[in-house]
């Protein structure tokens, strides 16, 4: 029984312009751009679309307060979000209402000077301001703190909602997306790309875009490259609908929030985040200590039913030690429920109209992170033909249509329209590594 893509039922073809592999977000716009270029294009996911962090984000979309290699892109990727709902022909749930980050202390309230100066370079639109102004944004918060740094242009959408909605629009346009088929290998001529070798068969291409996420390390060495990838798992949650507290995406006082149309909150503990132990833990450790440290009270190790299941898909005779590229096809990722149960609490605490609010959905994701806190973008040297979208390091969701565009420009155009030089492939052989300062 042939294989059918999700959308069309058609069987999977034996050659393509160029092969996708992972539908999340970078790779179902990489898809959508790339077929609106009229190239004819192949997407592979192990297990579903969005199905794992690209449908798990907090939903936020900004610019402000980024990497400053990170800001032009995001600055050219506001404008597609603003006109993503129209393009795609569906609601996305789009707003730009703004994103406020509230401060802990002086000290961050003198970090939000630095990062506002720093976005006005760039001609962003944002600026520190007062607890009465975080008032006047936020009437029903109790404690404005010393202030926070406000971006009135910034945005939020739903994460449940973009991929689907890109990948319907790329099959339009002639894409085809196969949906429980992982790619199993890269086959190269001359060191350069020659076909992909799914799980129902190979597909001759000279192009490939990596877009696997938290799996991209895992397809890396299958060539024979080390990518410093490693994973953190981030829970969140889905409250049941309350009184209107903010159009405003909101983080801050040890919680994040966007409150949805219909009333309820996607809402999550504030830079808390769990490492779950298996062997792959110690990878690029060298690499990520400066961040670990830094980060040490925000993350917690656990050994737990991951580090057992990982275990287990190392023993020879299990398939998922015969096929390690769809190890661990679709995961179950644990919710920290105590991290929700904080959340929710601080919650009732700053908004006494939240009274009653209950976690209705709670789910986790494995965030891909790099230990410099950007991404690995563009074109792999040592195999021609081969384009990364991969290492978003939690800022995967708003970025997703600005990389997939600059992604089908590198494919159809031979370079893309910015430049993506930080994010080259060669900076980790280059020992080019800085500190994170990631903020998700």
């Amino acid at each position: 029984m042939p294989v059918l893509s999700t959308f069309s039922q058609l069987p999977m073809p034996t050659e393509a312009d160029a092969v996708i592999i992972g539908a999340g977000i970078q790779g179902c716009a990489s898809a959508y751009y790339l077929a609106k270029r009229g190239l004819k294009v192949v997407v592979l996911e192990k297990s579903r679309i969005a199905g794992q962090q690209s449908g798990r984000a907090w939903g936020f979309v900004r610019a402000m307060d980024r990497d400053p290699a990170e800001t032009p892109l995001m600055i050219a990727g506001l404008k597609l979000w603003q006109e993503l709902e129209s393009e795609l022909g569906t609601d996305l749930e789009w707003r730009q209402d703004g994103n406020l980050f509230l401060a802990g202390d002086e000290a961050e309230l003198a970090r939000f000077e630095i990062g506002a100066a720093r976005d006005r370079i760039f001609g962003i639109d944002t600026k520190v301001i007062t607890p009465q102004e975080v008032s006047a944004l936020i009437p029903g918060l109790v404690d404005p703190g010393p202030g926070g740094l406000w971006g009135p242009k910034e945005g939020q959408a739903e994460p449940r909602k973009v991929s689907p909605a890109f990948a319907r629009k790329a099959t339009e346009l002639g894409a085809l997306f196969f949906e429980g088929c992982g790619a199993v290998a890269i086959d190269r001529q001359a060191g350069a790309v020659a076909a992909v070798v799914s799980e129902a068969g190979t597909i001759r291409t000279k192009n490939v875009v990596l877009a696997a996420g938290a799996s991209s390390f895992r397809v890396m060495h299958g060539l024979g490259l080390f990518l410093p990838q490693q994973l953190a798992r981030f829970t969140c949650s889905r409250t049941n609908p309350l009184p209107p507290l903010s159009r405003i995406a909101f983080y801050g006082h040890h919680i994040g929030f966007r409150q949805r149309p219909d009333g309820s909150l996607n809402l999550a503990e504030e830079l808390k985040v769990d490492v779950d132990l298996t062997l792959d833990r110690f990878r690029a450790l060298r690499s990520f200590l400066p961040s670990l440290w830094d980060n040490r009270s925000a993350t917690t190790f656990c050994v737990n039913s991951v580090t057992v299941r990982d275990l287990l898909h190392r023993l020879p005779w299990r398939p998922e030690a015969r096929i390690p590229w769809v190890h661990d096809r679709d995961p179950v990722i644990p919710a920290n429920m105590r991290r929700v149960r904080n959340a929710l609490a601080q919650l009732a605490r700053l908004f006494p109209t939240a009274v009653g609010v209950q976690a209705v959905e709670s789910w986790a994701g494995n965030v891909d992170l790099m230990p410099d806190g950007i991404p690995v973008l563009g074109p792999v040297a040592q195999v021609p033909g081969l384009v990364l979208a991969t290492g978003l390091t939690g800022h995967g969701f708003g970025m997703g249509p600005i990389v997939g565009k600059l992604t089908s420009e590198v494919i159809a155009d031979g370079k893309p329209s910015l430049d993506l030089t930080a994010f080259r492939f060669s900076r980790y052989a280059n020992g080019k590594i800085g500190r994170s300062t990631t903020r998700y």
